[in-house]
């Protein structure tokens, strides 16, 4: 490949001295093929992808799920417990393929990538213009395009007349990039502003253009996009905190069992019913059904946010978004709506503005159309090349803005182009600045009469373009007639011009010229003595949802940033709008890349808009987002937000305007484009961590106070109170329906009052590993009153006296959920009513527990005893009393 990078800043002699090709006839055939052999075809490589069978292999690769493949090993094998032992195995396998199909998923990317690319291409080989595919265009081709085409490649343009490319998916410009063919002197321009370069993905907007092909594959700057893809995503907090709590829980598990083990040894129990307690305890504080509860309530999680028009890709990202400290998004189709819109209207010194119901006011009064406004508007409608096609405009978005604003005010340009059809034009340029169209009209010299019935027959010329440039061309100004323009007047007019510029507006200046005989389409001799008419402005205006979506995001201590590749006086403009500014800063990527990673870090939280970047750019800023400690969000539509979305600890793509290479590479997409739909995800995040917390301390609370009793009974003298398939059974109807339920709990009132979660903390911080503690010890004491209050009190056998600690630690557990779903509040409210599903899960398990006291064939294989009322009065209290000690110890620590 040639070396130079810098291909706009070259003459077009020196492009054909490099890459050795005639610029008028093109490559040889057997130039191309051996070129081909040098460079290989032009598509976007992809590194060596894993199989399908090392995806669903990688999935075990955990150390909870080790931990509980000797769970299995030993439930199946030792203690002969086929059931438990094939429901764990159930639950890891059902984990491995949930997390399979997501990640499967993930490597799409590349191939959208590779979709969005020309599949054929029009070349110039030998002097023989001829068809070939894309992949096989080589340095050195010369290509044709023209209005619509898919630019396949990276090239320089050689020719071009009124040649404009679509390059939003590339750099982020929501308008058209005018091109031409002159060298450009400074070669650290970013994408957008290499006005004699087009790249492949971007599209031909209009005219038409030749270009020699200086880069394909991967080295064109798609392909340099798509090896930032490669990159591998990191794990998100929650997959980094489920394992530091599955290892935490395994070295304590073991710690706690040798004791168990050891001190039964030296008080005289048989080693192999030691062995036994100590496998039991092992099962017991090792959470089974921990991964299938986090993947079932991150599922319930994405169905929720489904429904609310956000589709998650991966399951982990849903706690990710809620934990999010700062989003980066895009301007264009994000915080805007992607459509230019026709806003003010300034004429006869007085400013209009034009509503989206196609009302006009002047200082908010309603004002009906005048005759100029008429007249303005049938001016834009007519020298104009967007049409409408099923209902919506296409072409030139700047000219279907112009169209839609016509017709608001009740002009239809079929009606008038039948009334006044074109007879020639003088395209945009880029140079020219103005477009031009001639029409014969009825209606005489009054070029107001456009589209009006009169028996005299007249030509006018209609003209648009930049207000600096037509307005040098124009002699008169219609003011209810024409009248001399004044340098006085002309002079006002470039200052409001300015004026509305510096407030973000896009500003097209309407002219006219009448003739009586068909003029010449000479430039020079048709745009001359021009009669002014008025000003247009147009803006891509925010979205309605945006402005309270942002004032959520500062309530939730959420930092958002504006990202985008459009200029900065239009993204500050916007900005100011949203009320996103706030005082902070405006950067641009020119100004971004002198700065040092270590002077943007410093920085980072000091700006809120980013304009005229490249998606090296947007790098930049999500490192400095992260060296700041920030957990950060990308939202993106474009080719070129994939990067940013891929390396975001969460990414967030566009569903309508976003491409499938964005959607492929991000965590999250919006199927509504709405910027709010991200504070609904981030609230929804939010919940899903808060009883993702709960359940785990639910179970690991639970699982600590079992192996409480068990050690503090072998410590005091006692049997054993629970056997092994006890504590199994324990665990199946606790960390179950319970702990599911406890999943689904309603949001807090006051979650998007809440700053996100401090950056590192875990879920097993001190304080919750004290509370873990103490409430798994008030309710092991519980179960150990009841135990001995059988044996000493009540005087019954072993096996009745381990049937009621049995039951009194499966109620003690089950009620024990309130606790959790209360956290604010005391469990006895009606608030703990709330969670009607863990309602429903509390009086099943309370169900099925009974069916193992009271049926004979499972009070066999559960080694269980008949309860009567004595037994039951103990229980309960047993149960009860911890319940209300947990709430008035938590109530008090809260307090």
């Amino acid at each position: 490949m040639p070396e130079n990078k810098y291909w706009h800043t070259l003459k077009i002699r020196e492009i054909e001295s490099i890459l050795k090709t005639d610029v008028k006839a093109g490559l040889h055939p057997e130039q191309a093929q051996n070129r081909l052999i040098r460079f290989g075809l032009n598509e976007l490589e992809e590194e060596k992808k894993p199989t399908p069978l090392q995806i669903f292999l990688s999935q075990f690769k955990d150390f909870l799920v080790y931990v509980l493949i000797v769970a299995i090993i030993i439930s199946g094998l030792l203690l002969k417990e086929l059931v438990d032992a094939l429901a764990i195995s159930a639950i890891l396998i059902l984990n491995a393929i949930l997390g399979f199909v997501q990640e499967f998923r993930a490597e799409k990317a590349m191939e959208a990538l590779k979709r969005l690319t020309a599949p054929t291409a029009k070349v110039i080989r030998l002097g023989q213009e001829m068809e070939i595919p894309a992949k096989e265009l080589v340095p050195g081709d010369l290509i044709l395009l023209q209005t619509g085409d898919h630019v396949p490649a990276d090239a320089r343009i050689m020719e071009c007349t009124a040649f404009a490319t679509d390059e939003s998916a590339l750099t982020g410009e929501s308008q058209p990039v005018n091109k031409h063919t002159k060298p450009v002197s400074n070669p650290l321009l970013p994408l957008g502003d290499r006005k004699n370069m087009v790249y492949m993905g971007t599209a031909a907007a209009r005219g038409r253009a030749k270009a020699v092909v200086v880069a394909t594959g991967k080295s064109t700057e798609m392909g340099q996009i798509a090896g930032m893809l490669q990159v591998a995503g990191e794990k998100t907090p929650l997959q980094k905190e489920l394992k530091r709590v599955g290892k935490r829980i395994a070295l304590l598990c073991l710690l706690v069992c040798s004791v168990v083990f050891l001190s039964g040894i030296l008080r005289g129990f048989s080693w192999a019913l030691m062995f036994l307690a100590a496998v039991s305890l092992a099962v017991a504080a090792i959470p089974e059904g921990l991964p299938a509860v986090v993947t079932v309530t991150l599922a319930l999680g994405v169905q929720n946010m489904a429904k609310k028009n956000a589709i998650v890709r991966r399951l982990h990202a849903v706690e990710t978004l809620g934990s999010a400290t700062a989003i980066c998004t895009d301007k264009t189709g994000t915080l805007t709506k992607n459509q230019m819109t026709v806003n003010l209207i300034y004429l006869e010194d007085k400013m209009w503005k034009l509503t989206d119901e196609g009302r006009l006011r002047i200082n908010g009064k309603e004002i009906a159309p005048s005759e100029n406004i008429i007249l303005l508007f049938k001016i834009a409608a007519l020298c104009n090349d967007a049409r409408f096609r099923d209902g919506k405009p296409v072409g030139d978005p700047t000219e279907g803005a112009l169209l839609i604003a016509a017709e608001k005010v009740g002009l239809k340009k079929d009606a008038l182009e039948k009334q006044a059809p074109r007879l020639n034009e003088i395209p945009f340029d880029s140079e020219r600045k103005r477009m031009t169209t001639v029409h014969k009209l009825v209606g005489g010299p009054a070029c107001r009469q456009v589209g009006q019935e009169s028996r005299v027959e007249g030509y006018v010329a209609l003209v648009k373009g930049a207000p600096e440039v037509v307005l040098t061309r124009c002699s008169n100004i219609y003011r209810g007639g024409i009248k001399p323009l004044s340098e006085e007047e002309r002079k006002g007019l470039l200052h409001k011009n300015g004026s509305m510029a510096r407030r973000g507006y896009r500003v097209l200046a309407m002219a006219y010229r009448e003739f009586s005989e068909p003029p010449e389409i000479e430039p020079e001799a048709l745009e001359k003595d021009l009669t002014f008419v008025g000003l247009v402005g147009m803006t891509d205006p925010p979205r309605s949802e945006v402005y309270g979506a942002i004032k959520t995001c500062h309530k939730a201590k959420v930092q958002v940033a504006m990202v985008t590749g459009d200029h900065k006086l239009t993204a500050e403009t916007i900005a100011k709008e949203i009320d996103l500014l706030d005082r902070k800063q405006v950067i641009t990527g020119p100004e971004l890349k002198e700065i040092s990673e270590e002077e943007l870090t410093s920085r980072i939280e000091e700006i809120a808009v980013y304009a005229r970047v490249d998606p090296k750019d947007k790098i930049k800023i999500i490192k400095a987002f992260k060296n700041r400690g920030h957990i950060v969000g990308m939202t993106g539509d474009g080719v070129n937000d994939a990067p940013a979305v891929k390396m975001a600890d969460i990414g967030i793509a566009m569903g309508i305007a976003g491409t499938d290479v964005t959607k492929e590479a991000s965590d999250i997409t919006l199927t509504d484009d709405n910027f709010a739909t991200i504070v609904t995800a981030i609230r929804e995040g939010r919940s899903i961590f808060d009883n993702i917390k709960k359940f785990i301390l639910f179970l690991l609370s639970c699982n600590v106070s079992e192996v409480l009793t068990m050690f503090l009974a072998m410590i005091a003298g006692l049997p054993l109170p629970l056997l092994p398939i006890q504590i199994l059974w324990i665990n199946l109807v606790t960390d179950g329906l319970p702990a599911l339920a406890l999943g689904t709990d309603p949001p807090a009132p006051d979650l998007m009052h809440r700053p996100p979660r401090q950056i590192g903390e875990g879920i097993l911080t001190k304080e919750r590993q004290l509370q873990i503690l103490w409430q798994g010890l008030v309710l092991a004491l519980g179960a150990l009153f009841a135990f001995m209050a059988g044996l000493f009190w009540l005087k019954i056998p072993l096996r009745s006296a381990q049937s009621m600690v049995f039951t009194a630690m499966v109620l003690a557990q089950i009620l024990h959920t309130l606790n959790f779903r209360c956290e604010r509040h005391s469990v006895f409210t009606l608030h703990s009513l709330a969670n009607k599903p863990l309602l429903a899960a509390i009086w099943g398990s309370i169900i099925l527990h009974l069916g193992v006291l009271y049926i004979p064939p499972l009070q066999s294989i559960f080694h269980t005893a008949f309860l009567g009322t004595r037994e039951w009065g103990i229980i309960l209290t047993a149960s009860l009393v911890p319940l209300i000690i947990v709430d008035a110890l938590r109530n008090a620590i809260r307090k």
